[in-house]
C-alpha cells in the first residue's frame, strides 16, 4: 500500500502536465470571436461555466470525499473530453454553453478530489509536511505544460483553429488515461463508510457532508477568509489573462505572438509556484497577502494607463498567480480535517466561480463600451476596497487563531 501511495505522487506529475496541456486555452476568447460571438457573449459564456461551478462544485467534492477521489477524477475526464469534442463541432450560442457547461463539470470533479488525492496520500505515509514542496514542483510543472500549451495554441491557430482544437481533444484522452493509475487513498471515516453501504441514503449523506463541512468553515474563520482571498487573485488574474488575449489582438499582435506573450507568463507563474515555500519562508503569509495585492494593483493600473508596458504589467499578474497558487493551499489543507478535505477544497472553486461569475461578464460588458484600458482601471478600482476589507479579517481571525 506504501508503495501505490507513494505512485501516487509521481503519477500526479505526469497527470497534471497532460490536464494542464491545454493548448487552446490562450486562443478560446480570440476562437469564439472567430465563431461570431460578441465580448458580450463571451463574458456570458465564462458566466454560465462559473454558475455550473457555482451549482456543482459542493456536491462533486462531497462526492470526492464519500465515493473516492480517483471516481471524481476518471469521471472528470471522460465529461472534458466530451466538451472538447462539442467545441470543435459547435457554431451557436447554445452549442458553446452546452460545452463551457460540461468542461466546467469537468473541473469541479477534479479539483478538489485531485488535490486531496495528493494530500491524503501524503498523510497516511506520514509525510504531509512534504505537501507544500510537492505542491509547488506540481504547479510548476502545470505552468510548464500551461506555457508550453499556449505556445503550440498560437501557432496552431494561426495555421487553422481546427487544428489546435483537435489536438486538445488528444491530450485530453492522454489525461484520462492517465488518472486511471491512481490508487485510492485510504480515509479513516467508519461513519462515511458505513453510510456508503446504504444505497437508498445517497442523497441525505451528500447533505450531511455538505452540513458538516460548512460548520467547519464557520469555526475556522481564518480559511474562510483565505479561501475568498486566493479566489478573489486567482479571478483578477484569469480575468486578465483571457481577455488579454483580445486585448494584444487589438494592438495587431499575431495569434503567435499573444501565444509567446501568454507562454511567457506560465514560465514566469511556473518560477514562482516552484520556489513560493522559500519565499513564504522569508516573507510570512502576511507577507505574501500584502505583496500579491500591491502587484496586482500595480498590474491593472499600468494596463491601464501605459500600453507601451502592457506585456510587462500582464506578466506582472503571473508572479502573483504562482505565489498565492501554492502558499494559499497549503495554509488551507493544514487547517481543515481529511474527511471535509474534498468538501472545503471545492468551497475553494466556488468561491472563484463566483467572483469570475461576476468580474468576468462585467469586464467584457465594459471592454466592448468603454474600451480595454479603461476597463483594466476600473476594475483595479473595485479590487482595491475588496482586498483591504479580506486583509483585515485575515487579521482579525489570525490573531484569534494563535490566542487559542
Amino acid at each position: 500500500m506504501i508503495k501505490k501511495l507513494k505512485q501516487n505522487i509521481s503519477i500526479s506529475y505526469v497527470y497534471n502536465f497532460f490536464l494542464q496541456l491545454n493548448i487552446t486555452s490562450a486562443i478560446w476568447v480570440l476562437y469564439l470571436a472567430f465563431k461570431g460571438m460578441s465580448l458580450v457573449e463571451i463574458g456570458l459564456l465564462e458566466s454560465i461555466y462559473h454558475i455550473t461551478g457555482l451549482i456543482f462544485e459542493l456536491p462533486t467534492g462531497a462526492l470526492a470525499d464519500l465515493y473516492g477521489r480517483k471516481f471524481c477524477v476518471v469521471l472528470g475526464r471522460i465529461v472534458n473530453v466530451i466538451s472538447c469534442i462539442l467545441m470543435i463541432t459547435s457554431s451557436s450560442f447554445l452549442g458553446f454553453a452546452i460545452s463551457f457547461v460540461l468542461s466546467c463539470a469537468a473541473m469541479n470533479l477534479n479539483s478538489g478530489a485531485a488535490e486531496a488525492l495528493i494530500y491524503d496520500s501524503l498523510k497516511e505515509l506520514g509525510e504531509e509536511e512534504k505537501y507544500k514542496k510537492i505542491w509547488g514542483e506540481l504547479a510548476f510543472v502545470m505552468s510548464i505544460a500551461q506555457g508550453i500549451a499556449v505556445l503550440l495554441g498560437g501557432i496552431l491557430a494561426d495555421i487553422q483553429f481546427l487544428y489546435a482544437y483537435v489536438f486538445g481533444t488528444v491530450i485530453q484522452i492522454v489525461a484520462l488515461i492517465i488518472s486511471f493509475s491512481f490508487n485510492e487513498p485510504h480515509i479513516d471515516n467508519k461513519k462515511v463508510k458505513s453510510k456508503r453501504e446504504n444505497q437508498n441514503k445517497k442523497e441525505k449523506i451528500v447533505i450531511n457532508q455538505l452540513i458538516t463541512s460548512i460548520n467547519v468553515l464557520k469555526d475556522r474563520k481564518i480559511v474562510l477568509y483565505l479561501i475568498m482571498f486566493s479566489a478573489l487573485v486567482g479571478s483578477l488574474q484569469t480575468t486578465v489573462f483571457f481577455y488579454s488575449q483580445q486585448y494584444f489582438s487589438d494592438l495587431n499582435y499575431t495569434k503567435t505572438k499573444i501565444a509567446i506573450i501568454c507562454a511567457l507568463g506560465s514560465l514566469i507563474e511556473a518560477v514562482s509556484s516552484k520556489y513560493a515555500y522559500k519565499i513564504e519562508n522569508g516573507l510570512k503569509i502576511k507577507g505574501i497577502l500584502l505583496g500579491t495585492s500591491i502587484i496586482n494593483i500595480i498590474a491593472l493600473a499600468g494596463l491601464a494607463f501605459i500600453k507601451e508596458l502592457s506585456i510587462l504589467f500582464f506578466l506582472l499578474t503571473s508572479v502573483t498567480g504562482g505565489l498565492a497558487f501554492t502558499i494559499f493551499s497549503d495554509y488551507i489543507n493544514s487547517r481543515i480535517p481529511s474527511e471535509h478535505r474534498a468538501t472545503i477544497l471545492s468551497f475553494d472553486s466556488l468561491c472563484f466561480s463566483i467572483f469570475m461569475i461576476c468580474i468576468f461578464p462585467l469586464f467584457g460588458l465594459l471592454a466592448e463600451h468603454i474600451g480595454f484600458s479603461i476597463t483594466f482601471g476600473v476594475i483595479a478600482i473595485f479590487y482595491i476596497p475588496a482586498m483591504l476589507f479580506l486583509m483585515l479579517k485575515l487579521r482579525k481571525h489570525k490573531n484569534l487563531e494563535i490566542n487559542k
